[in-house]
């Protein structure tokens, strides 16, 4: 058996998963922000009001690193963050008037870095490939969330 790991699906999206994070957030820098606050900008504008713990679990962000971003997005007067009326100990995070302009330049962003990534791709290629990489992350959920 050959051991060529540039023809490895793992090893191709890891290195296209890097490439991605740097362009990320290298346009995202324009605005003050890394791809990982992005993130939490982004959920938060689709879903509204979350617990730290539930942004945690949606986003694959471990505590201590959402310990990190929701200071910063805090510090940046881009959240709130406040006492659940059912249980004070749960703290639940909304975005800000201010979050809520950032999340039009995030998609921005977004759509930008999809145009790119799509490039000499048919639609149907690109939903194609879409669905085959949403099949590998399902496959590979259990295993990094331990089997939740």
């Amino acid at each position: 058996m050959e051991r060529n790991f540039q023809q490895k699906i793992g090893y191709n999206i890891h290195v296209i998963s890097h490439f991605i994070q740097n362009i990320y957030n290298e346009k995202l820098a324009e605005y003050g922000l890394t791809m990982s606050q992005a993130k939490v900008i982004y959920f938060l504008a689709q879903s509204g009001e979350h617990t730290q713990t539930d942004l945690q679990n949606k986003l694959y962000i471990k505590p201590s690193s959402m310990n990190g971003i929701l200071e910063s997005l805090l510090k940046n007067a881009l959240v709130e963050k406040r006492e659940s009326p059912e249980d004070r100990r749960t703290k639940l995070i909304q975005l800000t008037e201010k979050g809520k302009n950032f999340d039009a330049h995030i998609w921005e962003v977004i759509l930008g870095l999809e145009e790119l990534i799509g490039e000499g791709f048919s639609t149907e290629e690109i939903q194609m490939l879409n669905a085959w990489l949403i099949k590998m992350k399902q496959n590979l959920t259990s295993y990094c969330t331990g089997g939740e």
